[in-house]
Order: structure tokens, then C-alpha cells, then sequence
């Protein structure tokens, strides 16, 4: 009778699951990553949104296998540090952690910068906010994360119907398509679809429907948003052209001022600010779910995972909101999103190569999965830009030695 009882509460568990995973994945990835795409590929970035969309696919396999035989906070991290090692583990957890610490920079970077006054300081505010709301204890689910969906989903309809339907203004600035540039695409474009872990290794365990549940949550999402970040890219496109997209630090409502309808801009301005401040939350958690499995190892200073009144690890939130708002004024968002996908990417490599490990005698299909899925990672990370490769370098290297250094454990 229990498990009765217990499997229609799963089901909306993994039902308010799908639209917290799909509003996730189509904030700052597709409100800001078309830029910088279009910077590294010029139109050819629309080449690059299936091979990040494919990437997410093998990525959000070999993490749904690693959830299934880790449980709990950090399955991904876990599962790597079991099976491949101490350093790879440290390198795992400390590019994961630097790539969500700088996600969550580029996204509070967009929310100041889609309001109608754009303002350096709001994406400080925007973060120590989001610290203080999960401090509290605050988390979206229910209704409150399909509200969250919709909103999302306007401004991005508001903004392709307007692009579609406006005869563009012939420009002069042509720019020429970099074909060799579609790898860096490919990794930025990638930074869409990063969100899938709460549906392939949610943090809360969960089993029988409820799981069937979260894995077609997981394929609807992972198709939405190909299908979305495709048509926005076509968008966006046809009205600014590659060169001015490029250029643009707010492609949505820089669009809709090339669309002729100024009118539109606040209101989707506002609006994509809005729809992006909950994605701050979720990054924050996802951060936290890995740092806590990293303090639970004791790479990390135990004080870190003191929770309050709450249940959250309030010293935790409070360090990685201070470093995000800090890199949130350092480096502009499309630069955050740039070391934010490189990171993850690095961080995803390690989890195919693990899964690639568990399954030496399991489906071959999955074994050559998680090997094509650690190739892509690996090619897309080493197509970025030089300051993101270089910057994930440094996490590679200096990870594991402040982890050695605050546990006394080198091996």
C-alpha cells in the first residue's frame, strides 16, 4: 500500500521535474548563446546546434547510468571518483564546480543586461538575491515551475514570430562563415542544453514510474530545446545577420529593434530577466549537489556543508555567489558562457570515460555511446575560444591541488 501511495507523488515529483530541467536549459543558453556562436561560425552556427544537441544526448546517458548505481547528491562526481580514481575525481568535481560557478555569472550577467536599464550592478544583485532565496529554502516546483516554463516559452515565441514574420533590413556587414569555427559553436550551443542532470541524476532518489517518468521528461526536453535553439538561431539570423549577432550582447531584443517593432523590447527584455532568475536557482543547485558529495569526501573545508535552519548549506551558497558576482563584473556574459560550457564539457568527458569503465562487460551500444560521447566532449572543449580552454586548463591543474591540500590526501 506504501509504494501505492507513493508512486502518484514520484510521478508529479518527476512531472514538476520536466519543466524546472526545460526552463533550465532554455534560459541564458538560448537568450544569449547565439552570439558568441555566430562570433566562432558566423551562420554556421545552426551547423552546430545538433552536434551540442548530440553531445547532450551521450552526456545525459552516461550520467542517467551513473545515477542509477550512485544515489544521491554528486552521483556523476561519485561515480567517476569509484571508478577512474582520486585526481580524476578532484578534476571531475573542480571543473563541474567552476563551469556551474560560471554559469551562474553568465546568467545573472543576462538578467542585467535584458533589463530595460542596464546595469553591471543588477547581475551582483541578481546573484546575492538567489544566494539569499535558497538560504531561505526557496525551490520552485508544482505549478510555480510550468508558470516558469510558459514565460520562457513566450518571450522566445514573441521574439520568433516577430523575426520570422518582419521582412529583414538589408545590412552591409557581411561576415564571412567560418566553417572550421562550427566546433566552438558546437561547445557554446551545448551551454543550452545544460540542465539535463535533474532529470538524468536527480539528487532526490527516485524509482519505478516515477523514473520512466523523468526519462521521457528527459528526451521531451533534450528535442524541445534542439527544436527551440534551431528556430531562434533561424531567427535571429534572418534579421540581425551573422556579423551583427555577433556583435550583439541581447540578441532577442536587438532583433526586434532590427524587426522594426520597438515596441516589443521592454516587454521581452523584462520578461526574459524574469525567466532567467529562476534559472539561477536551479544552477545554484546543481552546484551544491556536487560540492556536498565533495565535502562529504573531504576535499572540501567541512564547514562548507553546515547546513542551517533550512537545510541548505548557507556558507556554500554564500561562496559561490560571491565568486559568480564577482566573475559576473569581471568578464561579460557571453564570456562567462564560453568558460561555463569548456568547463562542463571537460567535466562530461570524465563522466562518459567512467560510464565507458562500468560498462566494460555491459550493451555494447551504451559502451560506444559513452566513447562517442567522450570524443564530442573533448573536440567541442578543445574547439572553444583560447581564454576558455586556457581557463579550464588552469581548473584542471589547480583543482586537485587545493583539494589535496585541504583534505592532506594526495593519493
Amino acid at each position: 500500500m506504501a509504494r501505492e501511495v507513493g508512486l502518484p507523488r514520484r510521478v508529479a515529483e518527476a512531472s514538476s521535474a520536466t519543466p524546472l530541467a526545460l526552463g533550465g536549459m532554455l534560459g541564458a543558453g538560448v537568450f544569449l548563446g547565439p552570439a558568441p556562436a555566430a562570433r566562432l561560425a558566423g551562420a554556421w552556427l545552426l551547423s552546430g546546434i545538433p552536434i551540442a544537441a548530440l553531445t547532450a544526448v551521450c552526456c545525459a546517458l552516461a550520467v542517467m547510468h551513473q545515477g542509477g548505481i550512485h544515489r544521491g547528491p554528486g552521483a556523476v562526481y561519485t561515480g567517476i571518483r569509484s571508478t577512474m580514481g582520486l585526481v580524476p575525481g578532484r578534476i571531475a568535481a573542480g571543473t563541474s564546480l567552476a563551469g556551474h560557478v560560471a554559469a551562474l555569472a553568465a546568467v545573472a550577467g543576462a538578467v542585467g543586461r535584458y533589463l530595460p536599464s542596464p546595469d553591471t550592478a543588477t547581475a551582483v544583485v541578481a546573484v546575492l538575491l538567489t544566494v539569499l532565496a535558497s538560504t531561505a529554502g526557496l525551490r520552485i516546483r508544482g505549478g510555480a515551475a510550468w508558470l516558469w516554463l510558459v514565460l520562457t516559452l513566450a518571450v522566445v515565441a514573441v521574439v520568433v514570430a516577430a523575426c520570422l514574420s518582419i521582412a529583414p533590413v538589408t545590412s552591409g556587414g557581411a561576415r564571412s562563415h567560418d566553417l572550421l569555427g562550427v566546433g566552438g559553436a558546437a561547445g557554446t550551443m551545448f551551454f543550452c542544453f545544460l540542465g539535463f542532470e535533474r532529470l538524468a541524476a536527480p539528487a532526490e532518489e527516485r524509482d519505478g514510474h516515477g523514473g520512466r517518468a523523468l526519462r521521457l521528461g528527459l528526451g521531451v526536453s533534450l528535442t524541445a530545446v534542439l527544436v527551440v535553439s534551431a528556430l531562434v538561431g533561424v531567427a535571429l539570423l534572418r534579421q540581425l545577420g551573422a556579423a551583427r549577432l555577433a556583435l550583439s550582447p541581447v540578441p532577442l531584443t536587438d532583433a526586434l529593434r532590427a524587426a522594426a517593432a520597438p515596441g516589443l523590447t521592454s516587454l521581452v527584455g523584462v520578461g526574459a530577466a524574469l525567466a532567467l532568475l529562476p534559472v539561477l536557482l536551479g544552477v545554484l543547485e546543481s552546484l551544491r549537489s556536487t560540492a556536498r558529495a565533495v565535502v562529504a569526501d573531504g576535499d572540501l573545508p567541512a564547514a562548507l556543508g553546515r547546513t542551517g535552519g533550512r537545510g541548505t548549506p548557507h556558507l556554500l551558497d554564500l561562496a559561490a555567489g560571491l565568486v559568480a558576482a564577482g566573475l559576473s563584473v569581471a568578464v561579460e556574459p557571453a564570456q562567462a558562457i564560453v568558460l561555463a560550457a569548456c568547463c562542463l564539457l571537460a567535466h562530461y568527458a570524465f563522466a562518459n570515460a567512467g560510464t565507458r569503465i562500468l560498462l566494460l562487460r555491459g550493451s555494447k551500444w551504451m559502451r560506444r555511446t559513452a566513447c562517442l560521447g567522450m570524443g564530442l566532449s573533448v573536440v567541442l572543449a578543445m574547439s572553444m575560444p583560447l581564454p576558455a580552454v586556457l581557463g579550464t586548463l588552469l581548473v584542471v591543474v589547480v583543482a586537485p591541488a587545493l583539494m589535496g591540500a585541504a583534505s592532506g590526501r594526495w593519493r
